[in-house]
């Protein structure tokens, strides 16, 4: 009997819909999407993190004037417990993403694997 890694993929795809991680950050989603200050604030948060990986791909310093912004953005979401929790649910989704994609590439670096 072959088995068909499309119809893993799409029970995989059911089975995150389904945990835990995905069910608690849907419903802090909507909570925070109830509260248009809470967004905004999400939106910043995300939007600085990702200007200060880019920074530091490029091998530069973040000024002092970016560290400030980022130190008075993560400390003003620091007191909203609704955006913590989000952030830690986000967190733990990165980490059984990143635990199914060594998973799945396993058999590929066994036949990649020329060492």
């Amino acid at each position: 009997m072959m088995n068909n890694p499309y119809d893993f993929a799409h029970g995989l795809a059911r089975s995150l819909r389904e945990s835990d991680v995905f069910v608690e950050m849907k419903k802090l989603k909507s909570e925070i999407e109830s509260n248009e200050s809470y967004k905004e604030m999400l939106k910043g948060y995300h939007q600085l993190h990702i200007e200060m990986q880019t920074v530091r791909m490029q091998g530069i310093e973040p000024t002092d004037e970016f560290k400030e912004r980022a130190e008075k953005t993560t400390l003003a979401i620091q007191g909203i417990p609704v955006i913590m929790q989000y952030l830690q649910a986000e967190e733990r989704l990165s980490i059984l993403l990143n635990d199914i994609q060594k998973i799945m590439l396993e058999p590929v670096q066994e036949i990649m694997d020329f060492s």
